[in-house]
């Protein structure tokens, strides 16, 4: 027993002049490093493409968030090992999961492009050489299996982009690594412009069995698999937050409307039968103002916004509110209603969402003073004639035929004539039906001055 405790105590003190030896001596320590067995400090910006497992940045933009530093991992070097005697010591292979921090000319390019400085990236590498990747309904898959992913910020969040779009099977090439960040909606990563990473441009790596401390950030995914082919969107706080936005503007809220929403689904579920996601509907036939009438809702004025994408509310808006047409729809007082419709389909059999949202809204129509008196002089002269003609129904040598022709005649226009010149002193817009007065009421005001002239003649 003694010997033991004299042997451990031994083997502390060796550890500790070595330890000791490494900190003071940079070339030791360089040589530590390059084993692996030492590890080293890697300094994590805010950016927030790596949460939860390392913290965002609180600054207000992205350019101050990179600024930050939020967290300094241990990283052993990679490549890393000890060649001795022709056999190499301590080395690593790259694994799933691992978290590795690179540097190229693309993530410097992209790095200056965004946050104004050039900087490497850590991201997650989630396909090796020799696997295929393919991104599917908001999940990843890996050799053709939905990976369990506890460490990605939210469920059913990994989504394509313009180097890997959505339902495309990739093979990773040797050599080469396909990496994500866990904050799939906010990441910067292989499916744009950063594509696959070369293994040679890997500097530092966490493996995935030493990640422990990180677990306690991470999500359940027991019930991740239960949300494909699910809306991400809930209408009703989307509504809520923009409201918020409006009031901030000064403006009214707007009211949530259950008919618009119908009309956005209609155009939605008809938007991805036909792939047809153009404002003209040029394949589908199905427009806005064919949505809205079938949908039931009437009012003056329509709008519509779309996109493509599976956003939650907070997102959705972000989205709509960086583009000026959007912006300033949203952002407009004509409109007081709105709906809107999260529709899932597929297209050429990728699963798809595109969000619509209509919005309703009434402008009084501010006849002229000349429109509204021409209506009255016209109400006033049946009004002064009419008792004339009805009167003649009693006469002898008439045609009460045609007499009686004309007095319905100007009863008619006389009834219309008093509708529409009330919706135009009330400021009202006048319906489809009182559209057709005022066209009928040419036709008739001719019939009438024919019958005039016959019934004169005699």
């Amino acid at each position: 027993m003694k010997i033991l405790k004299k042997v451990v105590l031994f083997l502390l003190f060796i550890f500790a002049i070595l330890f000791a030896a490494v900190q003071l001596s940079p070339y030791l320590r360089l040589l530590f490093l390059q084993t692996g067995l030492v590890e080293e400090k890697i300094s994590i910006a805010g950016t927030g493409s790596m949460y939860p497992t390392f913290p965002k940045g609180s600054g207000s933009t992205d350019i101050i968030r990179a600024a930050e530093t939020v967290a300094f991992p241990q990283m052993r070097k990679y490549p890393s090992g000890l060649n001795l005697f022709g056999l190499t010591l301590f080395s690593y292979a790259l694994s799933h999961g691992d978290i590795v921090e690179f540097e190229n000319s693309r993530t410097k390019t992209l790095s200056k492009e965004k946050y104004g400085e050039e900087a490497g990236f850590v991201k997650r590498a989630v396909g090796l050489p020799g696997d295929s990747v393919e991104l599917r309904d908001g999940f990843l898959l890996l050799n053709g299996k939905i990976l369990d992913e506890p460490y990605i910020a939210k469920p059913r969040s990994t989504y394509g982009g313009d180097f890997l779009p959505d339902c495309k099977v990739m093979s990773i090439p040797q050599n080469s690594i396909f990496v994500l960040g866990d904050n799939r909606k906010a990441s910067l990563d292989s499916r744009f412009e950063l594509g696959l990473v070369d293994i040679s441009s890997v500097h530092d790596v966490i493996p995935w069995d030493k990640q422990e401390e990180y677990k306690k950030s991470w999500r359940d995914t027991t019930s991740d698999k239960s949300l494909a082919y699910t809306v991400t969107l809930d209408p009703t706080e989307f509504v809520r937050l923009l409201n918020e936005k409006r009031k901030e503007k000064g403006l009214q809220a707007f009211k949530y409307n259950v008919l618009l929403s119908n009309s956005g689904k209609i155009r939605g579920s008809a938007m991805i039968k036909t792939n047809d996601f153009s404002t003209e509907a040029t394949r589908s036939g199905v427009t806005l103002s064919k949505a809205i009438k079938e949908s039931g809702y009437q009012n003056i004025i329509f709008a519509e916004v779309s996109t493509r994408g599976y956003y939650e509310a907070d997102e959705l808006l972000e989205n709509f509110l960086e583009f000026p047409q959007t912006r300033k729809i949203l952002y407009s007082s004509e409109y007081q209603d709105i709906g809107i419709a999260p529709v899932i389909g597929e297209v050429f059999g990728c699963p798809t969402q595109v969000v619509v949202a209509h919005l309703g809204g009434y402008v009084p129509p501010n006849y002229t003073k000349e429109e509204i008196e021409s209506w009255e002089k016209l109400v006033k002269n049946l009004e002064d004639v009419l008792p004339s003609w009805r009167s003649l129904k009693e006469e002898e040598d008439v045609d009460r035929g045609k007499v009686d022709q004309l007095v319905s005649i100007l009863e008619v226009r006389l009834t219309n004539a008093q509708r529409v010149l009330s919706k135009m002193k009330d400021n009202q817009w006048l319906d489809d039906s009182e559209k057709k007065m005022v066209d009928m009421d040419k036709n008739a005001a001719s019939e009438a001055e024919k019958l005039i002239d016959e019934l004169s003649k005699k």
